[in-house]
């Protein structure tokens, strides 16, 4: 019987168990290989195959064992025996394809991105163009990739949950508990029982209590010896695991393979079962109605609200799975896909399954499901462009509408199988399993912690004219969150170095006596997922007699009028006149080239005059300013110049628009060091001598 969703391959079963395949002695008969391997004993059958390699002398059946010894220890998850075997079966049998293809998936395994991609290179140039041999060339390229970048997860073996055996598919039980599976021997239910795929025991549900450190629960100080979560209802004599909780942790979703309906073993496939807690005991699990015998559904995953059971199945619907030698010959099975169900507490009934559609499922293999309660939907895929196997994925949507899948990328995915990935509330921790190189067992649980963002701003002041440092520059930084001010100094060697928080937009700009401000530059944290040192240099110019670059002071025909928007302009110069105070402006004035010269030299004046009279309105100090009418001695547009006695029509030359450029005021600074003189004492009031009367009105009245 084909137990499915008890085991975990590269073209993927879903995952209950998967050990490294053990050679054994056995007998040399290629018929009782072929009769094993269809059974699914890959252990024995892989061992007789490879008895019989080293015994035949007939090429054709060397061939054969040799990439069917390949194959068991694939479908073994021993990818390091699967490639020196298939490295054989090429040398055997050049045009065979399919093992070409699988020795690219072993040297991925063992993260050989080098030499995978050579061997992919020399797949296409002898076998042709082939889409799973560019998935997996994607696969190679990006991993070289992935693993030098910079990254906040830091993974650790535990080693404490782990055995010889698989042990996968953690989830949280509770606060304080941890539940998972694993073929460990003797001490499951079956006892000393193997199951024939692997060798190893039947899978079988443990938990493990956590110590948590007491001010942070974050941190995990010890795990318990794991345990049997139960001998009775949830554990039977055959492959269980892979569990999942309502938010009250009173129920209880999980996959049972190959019980049937009378729990005989003599079910055909993997199903989801529900079994409720009262008070310690689980309650005799029972399948959900939409999970029959007719098909694999396994991995479920409860959302937080209770109303959407996520799960994987190869249930009518699924996509087919691609046409391979060993798995699928004539292209009948279907891959494993993910799908939700729904939950009406009104109608107390389980709705029909929805395949979540082509951003998740390849036809590859999908599983695993884990919903965080920000939405966020993670699983595992091997029909992606991944490091290597079962690589682990995210998503966001609902329905069958998610967005494209994305890689987490190393160190949570490696070249091996990573899967079953759970997150604590604040996602800065949890648990995944995988078989990657110099695991303990088979599959081994890991967990995973962030390292605190840290992010910095540096930079360094420097005078725009020379490049010179610029020490004792204040900065000033507001940011997006609230309303507080940071003010540094640079140090004596012009630089400066804030810290910054995470998820914030920052704005900053740079002062000096005697320079302009720097102009205003922009930092943000948003969006950032590692830590990171920004940098940014300022940029201040040194006061001087240059001329201010003031557009938009502009004037009708024949008008010496103030306009709105000049008059924002001009609001804009005061700020800048309050805050330089040894600045002094002259405001140059301008005419087009129309009307007598003369003419418009007044014409100009005024409209110096009038900007002078503006600032001063403003409470601008009239010792700094200094009107000047150029009249039409210093166009703009140059070409508009209509001077002579036919100027009128000269003057036609140009559109108005040009003209309109010439009838404008610039703005010149002449003075750097101006100080305002000092203002006169006023008198103190004359007091009365003694004795003497005051007449009513000689004197202001006090307050009293």
């Amino acid at each position: 019987m084909k137990q499915n969703y008890m085991i975990k391959l590269t073209g993927f079963v879903l995952i209950l168990s998967a050990l490294f395949f053990a050679c054994k002695s056995g007998g040399g008969d290629i018929n009782e290989a072929r009769k094993k391997f269809k059974d699914l004993q890959y252990a024995a059958a892989g061992t007789i195959y490879q008895k019989v390699y080293g015994t035949t002398k007939n090429k054709d059946i060397k061939k054969e064992a040799a990439f069917y010894a390949a194959e068991c220890a694939r479908l073994s998850n021993n990818w390091l025996v699967a490639q020196n075997w298939y490295t054989k079966s090429v040398q055997q049998d050049p045009t065979n394809s399919e093992a070409k293809y699988r020795q690219i998936q072993a040297l991925k395994f063992s993260e050989k991105y080098v030499e995978a991609i050579t061997e992919a290179n020399k797949y296409k140039k002898d076998v042709g163009s082939d889409p799973k041999i560019d998935l997996e060339d994607c696969g190679s390229i990006n991993a070289q990739k992935w693993k030098s970048e910079k990254t906040r997860f830091v993974v650790e073996n535990v080693a404490k949950l782990n055995t010889k055996f698989s042990d996968f598919a953690p989830m949280y039980f509770r606060k304080d508990q941890l539940m998972f599976s694993s073929d460990r021997l003797e001490v499951g239910v079956s006892g000393k029982d193997k199951y024939g795929w692997f060798n190893n025991g039947y899978c079988d549900v443990y938990t493990t209590t956590l110590k948590l450190n007491k001010k942070n629960k974050e941190i995990i100080e010890n795990y318990s010896p794991p345990i049997l979560v139960d001998k009775k209802n949830v554990n039977g004599k055959w492959n269980d695991g892979t569990v999942c909780f309502d938010a009250k942790y009173t129920t209880m979703y999980f996959t049972k393979c190959n019980y049937g309906e009378k729990n005989d073993g003599k079910g055909a496939h993997c199903r989801i079962y529900e079994s409720k807690l009262s008070g310690t005991e689980w309650s005799v699990p029972v399948p959900l109605p939409f999970s029959t015998d007719s098909f694999d559904c396994g991995q479920p995953f409860l959302s937080k609200d209770g109303t959407t059971l996520y799960f994987s199945s190869n249930m009518p619907g699924s996509i087919a799975k691609p046409v391979t030698s060993a798995e699928n010959p004539e292209g009948a099975e279907l891959s494993k896909d993910l799908y939700s169900v729904s939950y009406s507490k009104r109608g107390n009934a389980w709705g029909d399954p929805v395949n979540l559609g082509p951003a998740i499922n390849t036809d590859g293999d999908e599983g695993f499901p884990f919903q965080h309660e920000d939405g966020t939907l993670y699983f595992a895929s091997n029909g992606k462009c991944g490091m290597g196997g079962l690589d682990i994925f995210y998503s966001k949507g609902q329905g069958t509408d998610w967005s494209d899948a994305i890689n987490m990328k190393a160190p949570i995915n490696s070249g091996g199988d990573d899967f079953s990935i759970i997150f604590s509330k604040d996602k800065e921790s949890g648990f995944f399993a995988s078989n990657r190189l110099n695991s303990k067992g088979g599959d081994d649980i890991y967990r995973f912690t962030k390292t605190p963002l840290v992010f910095t701003l540096s930079g360094v002041a420097r005078s725009s004219k020379d490049g010179a440092i610029l020490k004792n520059t204040t900065i000033q930084f507001t940011n997006s969150n609230d309303t507080i001010k940071l003010v540094v100094k640079t140090d004596e060697v012009g630089s400066y170095r804030i810290p910054l928080r995470a998820g914030t937009d920052y704005d900053f700009y740079g002062s000096k006596p005697l320079h302009y401000d720097s102009k205003i530059y922009g930092a943000t944290t948003k969006g950032l997922e590692v830590s990171t040192d920004l940098v940014q240099d300022l940029s201040l110019t040194p006061l001087s007699l240059d001329i201010f670059t003031v557009e938009g002071i502009y004037y009708g025909l024949d008008s010496a009028d103030i306009r709105p928007r000049s008059a924002e302009i001009l609001d804009s110069l005061v700020l800048v006149m309050n805050k330089y105070p040894m600045l002094k402006f002259e405001l140059g004035s301008h005419t087009d080239c129309r009307a007598d010269s003369s003419y418009n030299i007044k014409l100009s004046q005024r409209r110096a005059d009038s900007c002078v009279g503006y600032l001063i309105r403003h409470g601008v100090d009239s010792m700094r300013l200094v009107s000047r009418g150029y009249g039409e001695n210093a166009l703009a547009v140059p070409e508009c110049n209509c001077e002579g006695p036919n100027e009128r029509i000269e003057g036609q030359r140009c559109s108005e628009a040009q003209h309109q450029k010439n009838r404008r005021t610039t703005v010149k600074v002449i003075d750097i060091n101006y100080v305002a003189p000092p203002k006169p004492k006023t008198a103190d009031p004359v007091k009365p001598a003694p004795g003497q009367r005051v007449r009513p009105g000689s004197q202001p009245p006090q307050r009293r």
